[in-house]
C-alpha cells in the first residue's frame, strides 16, 4: 500500500504532477502541529483521487503527504501552480534537509525559497516524506508538481512572459479606450476602460503578480476580500458596460433592470463572505457564470435581430465564456488542466475578450457615424432648400420693385441694391463637421484645401475648421458664387482675398490671411481672365 503512493522522480528534465500520489487528512481544530502531523498513522489520511487538488470549501486546515524517492543526482522542488493560497505549510523530511516553512499569501514575501510569485519548496536531494497544509477562504483547487531546477525555471519563465504579454495587451486596450472616451465623451468607452483594468487585476491577483511586485511588505491585502471585491467590480463593470453597449434601458428595459438585480445580488453575495458566510464564494462564482452566459445569449438575440455590432460582443464573450466552462471541466478532471487551453485558459479568454470587445466598441462607432452622416445629409439638403426658398422670395420682391410702373425713385434704387447686397452677405454655406452642420457666410471663407475625402477651411479670422465634405462637393455648393475659384486640383480660394499674383509656370497666389497657393498650369488661362490680367 506504501509503495504504490510513492513518488519516483526519475528523469531531471521533467515535471511530475503531485495531485494523484496525495494523502490527505482534515485538521478542523487548525491546531495540530506538523511533528504531530508527522506522527499520525497513515489509515487516517485518504487517496487524493485526482491529479488536480480539489478541496473544495472548508474553514479547515487540509495536511497533504506524499512519499518521495529522488532518483536523479538534482535537488528537486515542489511548485504551487495556485498563486493565491492564504496559508500554506511545508515539512520536509530528507536524508540532506529536514525544516518547517510557512508561507503563502498572507504571510510575508521573504518567507519564500525563491522570490517570485509562484510558491515554490525546496526538498533536497533525497526527501523522503513532504507535508504541506492548506488553508483559505476561497475554495481550495491545488496543481501541484515536482520537478529539478531546469523545468520548474523554464515554467516560470514561461508563465511570466505569457502573463506579461496578455497585461500589456490589456493596459494598451484600456489606454486607448480612456483616450477615446476623452475624445469623444462616449460612456461606453469609459465603462469599456474599468472593466478592462478591473479583469487584468483580477488575472494578476490569480497570477500572484500585486504581491510580488506591488505590496510585499503587505501580505494583508492578498486576504480573500480584496479578490473578491476586485472580481466584483469586473463583474459590476461588466453588467453595465453590456447595458450601454447594447442599449438595453431602450431595447430591452426589463433584462437592464434585471441587470441591475444582478448587481444588487452580486454585492450582498461578497458582503455575506466578508461577514464569515464560507459558501458565499461559491454561490458568487454561480451568479457572475449564469451572468457571462447571459451576455452571450443576450448577444446572440441582437445579432438576429440587426444589429451588427453584437457579433465581435458575442464572439469575445463567447471564447471567454468557453475558456471559463474548461476551467470548471479542469476542476471536476473531466479535461486535462496540462493542455494550453486550459491551463492558460483565463488568459487567453481575456485577451480575446477585450481585443473583440474592442472591436465591438469600434464597430458601434461606426454605426453611429454612418447615422450621424446620413442625418448630415438630411440635414444639408433641408438647408439648400430653405435657402433656395428665400432666395426666390427676394428675387421676386426684388421683381416687383423695379417693375414699378413709375421710374424707381433713388430711396427705392438704393433699397434695392440693399436687398441685393444684403442677400449675397446673408447667404451661407452649410459646412458638415463630424459632430454637427455649420453655416457659413461664403464672404468669411478665404479658401478651402483639400484633404483626402475631407478638406480644410480657412477663414478670414485665421479660423480652421476641419468638413467632412471633399473639394469637388465644396465646388457644386459653390458654383454659384463668381468669386470662388479652383485654382489647383487641392486647392479652391476666394479672388476677394487675393493680394498678390506672382508669375511663374502656373504662378502663386498670395492670400490675404498669409498663405502662399499654387496657381496649376492646365487652369492659368481660365485663371487670369477670371481676374481681367493678360495672359
Amino acid at each position: 500500500m506504501q509503495a504504490q503512493h510513492t513518488i519516483r522522480y526519475q528523469r531531471a528534465s521533467e515535471l511530475i504532477e503531485m495531485g494523484s500520489y496525495a494523502r490527505y487528512f482534515e485538521d478542523t481544530t487548525s491546531l495540530l502541529s506538523h511533528i504531530q502531523i508527522s506522527k499520525l498513522p497513515d489509515r487516517l489520511f485518504t487517496n487524493s483521487p485526482d491529479k488536480v487538488l480539489n478541496l473544495g470549501f472548508t474553514p479547515s486546515r487540509i495536511w497533504l503527504k506524499w512519499d518521495l524517492s529522488n532518483q536523479t543526482n538534482e535537488p528537486v522542488y515542489a511548485i504551487l501552480e495556485a498563486q493565491d493560497v492564504d496559508f500554506v505549510d511545508a515539512y520536509v523530511v530528507s536524508e540532506d534537509t529536514t525544516y518547517f516553512l510557512e508561507t503563502g499569501v498572507l504571510r510575508p514575501f521573504t518567507n519564500r525559497f525563491f522570490g517570485i510569485n509562484s510558491i515554490t519548496l525546496y526538498l533536497g536531494r533525497h526527501p523522503k516524506h513532504v507535508y504541506i497544509s492548506l488553508k483559505d477562504m476561497n475554495g481550495l483547487v491545488l496543481p501541484i508538481k515536482l520537478g529539478s531546477i531546469q523545468p520548474i525555471v523554464q515554467k516560470v519563465y514561461r508563465e511570466t512572459m505569457i502573463n506579461s504579454f496578455v497585461s500589456g495587451v490589456m493596459a494598451l486596450i484600456a489606454l486607448f479606450s480612456f483616450f477615446m472616451y476623452v475624445s469623444l465623451r462616449d460612456r461606453t468607452f469609459l465603462l469599456y476602460t474599468l472593466h478592462v483594468v478591473f479583469s487584468c487585476l483580477t488575472l494578476l491577483t490569480f497570477e500572484g503578480y500585486l504581491f510580488d511586485l506591488l505590496w510585499q511588505d503587505m501580505p494583508y491585502m492578498n486576504n480573500g476580500i480584496n479578490s473578491s471585491l476586485i472580481r466584483l467590480f469586473t463583474l459590476l463593470t461588466s453588467l453595465a458596460f453590456s447595458v450601454n453597449f447594447l442599449n438595453l434601458r431602450a431595447v430591452y428595459p426589463r433584462i437592464a433592470q434585471a441587470y441591475q438585480g444582478t448587481a444588487v445580488l452580486a454585492i450582498g453575495v461578497v458582503a455575506a463572505k466578508i461577514v464569515g458566510v464560507q459558501q458565499a464564494e461559491m454561490v458568487f462564482n454561480v451568479v457572475v457564470l449564469i451572468t457571462f452566459l447571459s451576455f452571450l445569449g443576450l448577444g446572440l438575440v441582437l445579432y438576429r435581430q440587426g444589429f451588427r455590432a453584437a457579433r465581435f460582443y458575442l464572439l469575445g464573450w463567447g471564447i471567454y465564456i468557453v475558456e471559463i466552462l474548461l476551467l470548471v471541466l479542469t476542476l471536476f478532471n473531466v479535461i486535462s488542466f496540462d493542455h494550453v487551453f486550459t491551463y492558460y485558459g483565463y488568459q487567453i479568454g481575456a485577451v480575446c475578450q477585450a481585443t473583440l470587445l474592442t472591436f465591438a466598441v469600434m464597430d458601434r462607432i461606426n454605426l453611429l457615424r454612418h447615422d450621424i452622416s446620413q442625418a448630415q445629409e438630411l440635414a444639408l439638403k433641408r438647408l439648400e432648400e430653405n435657402q433656395n426658398l428665400i432666395e426666390q422670395h427676394s428675387e421676386v420682391l426684388e421683381n416687383q420693385l423695379s417693375q414699378a410702373p413709375s421710374a424707381p425713385s433713388d430711396e427705392l434704387q438704393q433699397v434695392l441694391r440693399m436687398i441685393r447686397e444684403e442677400r449675397e452677405r446673408v447667404k451661407k454655406i452649410p459646412i458638415p463637421t463630424m459632430e454637427s452642420v455649420l453655416l457659413f457666410p461664403a464672404d468669411d471663407i478665404v479658401r478651402i484645401e483639400a484633404m483626402g475625402s475631407y478638406t480644410t477651411v480657412h477663414f478670414t479670422n485665421r479660423k480652421e475648421l476641419v468638413a467632412s465634405r471633399s473639394l469637388a462637393e465644396f465646388e457644386q455648393v459653390l458654383a454659384d458664387h463668381d468669386h470662388f475659384f479652383k485654382v489647383h486640383k487641392s486647392h479652391l480660394v476666394n479672388l476677394k482675398y487675393i493680394t498678390k499674383y506672382r508669375r511663374g509656370d502656373g504662378g502663386t497666389l498670395m492670400m490675404s490671411d498669409g498663405s502662399e497657393v499654387d496657381v496649376a498650369r492646365r487652369v492659368k488661362p481660365d485663371f487670369l481672365r477670371k481676374m481681367g490680367l493678360e495672359s
